[in-house]
């Protein structure tokens, strides 16, 4: 995610009055230097077309209604000089539509509405929030809330137990991409690591003499202050939510692993997790945006 002339990749909900993900990429905006891009997908049923003379009439007087109405939502930006762009399309499938946009972008980070779901749900149904996270290669930044941030801290999340080479990319895309928002909305970076068994040392920079890690070591690696790390053993999912209620951030940063098939289903995914249990707003960074 670049540190200048962030371009934001909005997702409008056709189905909601109230568009969260622009008015936090509108505060994003006025934090830095951004540009809006914001995507509407939508799609009728055509037995709604009764009254038009063809289908293809209905389609574009939709079309129209929905660019209108964009029109209108992007009013904000224009009042306080966002520079931003519009796109309307027709799709059965608006999540698929949604990532090949994405991909044909140039953005630094989607923003995206989400709502909690209950865990039957998330394992018997593939949500869109579930689609973004396996398939998209940006970081995105999903929120609850539209009204401002409270809390002046991002909590970036590492697995610091796994050993192979793809957490260990996919930990320096979390820090960069944390370092890099928290420096756009002036927030403080914090870093919470929660391991089961043992924290691997083969991708840690640490001095011979150091046989224990803790809170102080990793600061030194990270360049934090200790005060700034939560170093916790636990089950990871709970033991990552407890920290989250203790430190209280505003946004929290999290690798995402696409796991394909029952195993996926069965084991689920932390982010996924995170994003039904905890206030904050999530900022998901997947393998893509990591290699």
């Amino acid at each position: 995610m670049k540190q200048q002339k962030t371009s934001l990749f909005v997702v409008i909900d056709p189905t909601a009055l109230h568009q969260i993900s622009l008015v936090k990429a509108l505060l994003i905006a006025k934090l830095g230097d951004c540009h809006i891009h914001a995507f509407l997908c939508v799609q009728k049923d055509m037995k709604e077309a009764g009254a038009y003379a063809s289908r293809k009439d209905f389609k574009r007087k939709t079309m129209a209604q929905a660019s209108a109405w964009l029109k209108t939502l992007m009013l904000p930006c224009k009042l306080a000089g966002v520079p931003y762009t519009t796109e309307v399309v027709w799709n059965d499938n608006w999540v698929r539509r949604l990532v090949r946009s994405i991909e044909k972008s140039t953005c630094d980070l989607v923003i995206k509405s989400s709502y909690h779901h209950g865990r039957a749900r998330r394992f018997f149904s593939k949500t869109a929030d579930y689609h973004l996270m396996h398939h998209c290669a940006r970081p995105i930044l999903f929120t609850h809330q539209e009204q401002e941030w409270e809390s002046d801290r991002i909590l970036a999340c590492l697995d610091l137990e796994s050993d192979d080479s793809q957490h260990a990319r996919l930990n320096d895309a979390i820090l960069r991409d944390a370092r890099a928002f928290a420096e756009i909305v002036g927030m403080d970076l914090f870093l919470a690591c929660a391991w089961v068994s043992s924290i691997n040392r083969e991708h840690l920079v640490l001095k011979p003499q150091q046989h224990e890690i803790g809170a102080e070591q990793l600061g030194e690696h990270f360049e934090l202050a200790a005060e700034c790390v939560f170093l916790r053993q636990g089950p990871v999912v709970q033991t990552l939510q407890a920290i989250c209620a203790e430190s209280d951030p505003a946004i929290v940063v999290i690798g995402s692993l696409a796991r394909r098939g029952i195993r996926g289903k069965v084991i689920g995914n932390t982010a996924e997790k995170l994003l039904d249990s905890v206030t904050a707003d999530l900022l998901v960074v997947n393998t893509s945006t990591a290699s």
